[in-house]
């Protein structure tokens, strides 16, 4: 019996040594070149657990999102947060998703017809230094384990500035397992370098959420 445990925790121990050892080498590979979430892993954002500990509606409600508001999704993905301001905004709301990755853009078209959302939500395959949205137009930009795979991200996010109204809020959120994720005081030196201002923030045990305003 005992040398039946002792294989068992020796196994248990090399799968998280062989797990740890990827997490490493995705950092790494982030950190040399950032780069959207490869479409193969599309699987792991809709994950039960993540879902669990994400709660789309409950962070967006803190990030102020409600009726007949514009909010941009950049880096939706397959539209999880997408879909959830989608409805929160109604049919008075309109909600932008953009995706570099056309795989994930037609994901999230095929969620938000599922969901019956879709008359409220514009799709767009573009990246993050060119949105294609006038001024000054936004109410709320979510940038959801995003900013971390942007190479450029002072770009970026004087970018999502032009597109923000002034005052408008700017919620970035990302979780620790995500190998792009970024610090929370590396976002926020980012940002308030941008012109952005902190109004809040919340350490979670699976990330972090920041939420910043656009001072024009």
């Amino acid at each position: 019996m005992a040398t039946i445990i002792d294989a068992l925790a020796n196994m248990a121990l090399t799968a998280l040594g062989a797990a740890a050892g990827f997490q490493i080498t995705l950092r790494v590979q982030q950190n040399l070149q950032p780069h959207p979430l490869p479409r193969q892993f599309a699987p792991l954002l809709e994950h039960p657990v993540r879902l669990e500990y994400l709660d789309p509606p409950r962070i967006l409600d803190t990030a102020g999102v409600g009726a007949a508001m514009t909010v941009l999704d950049l880096g939706c993905g397959t539209g999880l947060f997408t879909r959830a301001a989608a409805h929160m905004v109604g049919a008075g709301g309109r909600v932008h998703a953009v995706d570099l990755q056309a795989a994930m853009v037609a994901q999230t078209a095929a969620q938000v017809e599922y969901e019956a959302v879709q008359d409220r939500v514009t799709l767009h395959h573009a990246g993050a230094y060119e949105l294609p949205l006038p001024d000054d137009t936004v109410d709320v930009a979510l940038v959801i384990a995003t900013l971390g795979e942007i190479p450029d991200k002072p770009a970026a996010l004087n970018e999502l500035r032009r597109v923000l109204k002034p005052g408008a809020r700017m919620l970035v959120a990302d979780e620790w397992l995500n190998p792009a994720c970024m610090r929370a005081s590396a976002v926020r030196a980012c940002a308030e370098e941008a012109g952005f201002r902190r109004l809040h923030h919340t350490h979670t045990l699976a990330g972090y959420h920041l939420l910043l305003i656009n001072d024009k």
